[in-house]
């Protein structure tokens, strides 16, 4: 079962917005000539996010570790969709969400989640 990604009071920042490859996909193999042989490793290939959020409040940070309770971290999926393009994507968690607290506001947090293609 899915768990969906809250609706936060705040949009990500716009400066750390980043999308890539989960990973490369290929095996590559180098002979003794030199030549490089290679392959796919997957049939597939998965798409990595990581976002950044500043000044989120504490409702904002308690939604967000809500569902990253309910998510198990990265043991079930997550519904989202990605502010960019209004795409919904079915993701994980890539690692424990982290946040810190802001210096010059200390009711204020900043994390960045990292969420892979599942």
């Amino acid at each position: 079962m899915s768990v969906t990604f809250p609706n936060l009071s705040k949009y990500p920042s716009d400066k750390y917005h980043i999308e890539t490859l989960a990973y490369d996909p290929s095996i590559r193999t180098q002979a003794e000539d030199g030549v490089v042989m290679s392959r796919a490793r997957f049939t597939t290939t998965k798409k990595r996010w990581e976002i950044t959020y500043d000044n989120l409040t504490e409702t904002d940070k308690g939604l967000l570790d809500t569902m990253q309770g309910d998510a198990m971290v990265g043991g079930d999926t997550i519904t989202w969709t990605n502010p960019k393009d209004d795409i919904e994507y079915i993701v994980r968690l890539a690692e424990p969400i982290e946040f810190s607290m802001k210096v010059e506001d200390v009711s204020l947090w900043e994390t960045t989640i990292i969420f892979i293609e599942a």
